[in-house]
């Protein structure tokens, strides 16, 4: 077993349950924002980003052993959740955020992301469903990338493509929250 694995045993997990809820509802409010749905999408958005921001700052500070990865991590979502509210909010300045959540989020895929996306502790899991629900994700994520940068050049399947990829990112993410929910109540 490695160090990682090890690490990640003797320090559970909070708030697990309540970022899932938010990033969840996150992707519903870009959904809407999507479908033009602005009065609904900009507040929705902004109570989630504020969610998410909130709650992984509440997880950090519950943590008992914080390395540079869990300082690095922290400022990639108050970046990324700050950058995202200033927008709603239509403060100036927000480039600010950008830069730093960029820097952040290199370093955290330089130094873990692979290994994060890989690595798994369920051992009574079966391979191929792993497999199939880690490459919809992945399709899901490129879908997502691919339909943004299409909208911006206002392409005709743009749209679609975008929200497949939300679709499927949001399946893949209640799967998980679902699947956990039945673990423990076994």
């Amino acid at each position: 077993m490695n160090l990682k694995n090890n690490f990640m045993e003797t320090e559970k997990k909070i708030l697990r349950t309540p970022l899932r809820i938010a990033i969840s509802l996150l992707v519903v409010g870009f959904l809407c924002k999507i479908l033009h749905f602005t009065t609904v999408a900009n507040p929705i958005i902004l109570i989630s980003l504020a969610a998410i921001g909130v709650l992984y700052a509440w997880r950090f500070w519950k943590k008992t052993k914080k390395g540079f990865l869990q300082y690095n991590k922290l400022i990639l979502v108050a970046s990324w959740s700050l950058n995202g509210i200033f927008k709603i909010l239509d403060i100036s300045h927000n480039d600010f955020f950008q830069v730093i959540g960029s820097l952040a989020f290199i370093i955290w895929i330089i130094m873990e992301g692979t290994t994060y996306l890989i690595d798994d502790k369920d051992d009574n899991r079966s391979d191929i469903a792993y497999f199939m629900w880690n490459t919809m994700m992945i399709i899901g994520i490129l879908a997502i990338i691919i339909g943004s940068l299409t909208k911006i050049l206002e392409w005709e399947y743009a749209t679609p493509t975008l929200i497949t990829g939300f679709i499927l990112v949001a399946a893949y993410v209640l799967k998980d929250l679902l699947v956990q929910n039945l673990q423990k109540k076994e």
